[in-house]
């Protein structure tokens, strides 16, 4: 069996989001459903508030297993803005460029710093951070992923 996980279109991720960008059908379920599989899905975490789990697809067992997670640290951001962000990393996981524009959303740019390896252990860690053009870029969220994921 060979799955193209590039052959995944945008039209069928319209099935999965509203013109929000809330969620309404679970990813797990929508696979079932289409038998569209992509490498990277992700789903809220339901034991964190505002986090979000990071699934890769495990061609041999047939499932979506979890590598990484999205945690939001900024409280204050709105819920629709870090979903979409979500969406986006996704979106650039899967190898595809068609974000979602979020510059009618927010005035602040997102910026990333890596963690140096010696300090995230097993994971590649990502701290994103909000600067809106003015004094210093504060803290928003945490993403990590497993390492050699990418390898």
């Amino acid at each position: 069996m060979s799955i193209n996980f590039n052959d995944f279109s945008k039209d069928d991720m319209s099935d999965s989001t509203s013109a929000e960008g809330c969620t309404q059908e679970d990813v797990f379920e929508r696979e079932i459903r289409t038998g569209a599989r992509t490498r990277f899905v992700h789903k809220p975490n339901p034991l964190v508030e505002r986090s979000y789990q990071i699934f890769e697809y495990n061609i041999k067992k047939s499932n979506y297993e979890p590598v990484g997670e999205y945690v939001l640290l900024n409280k204050d951001e709105d819920p629709e803005i870090t979903e979409k962000t979500v969406i986006n990393i996704i979106t650039l996981l899967n190898g595809k460029h068609d974000l979602i524009d979020l510059t009618n959303l927010t005035t602040t740019r997102l910026l990333y710093n890596v963690v140096p390896e010696a300090q995230s252990g097993d994971q590649t860690k990502i701290i994103l951070k909000d600067y809106d053009g003015s004094g210093v870029s504060k803290d928003n969220a945490v993403f990590t992923i497993r390492k050699g994921v990418f390898q």
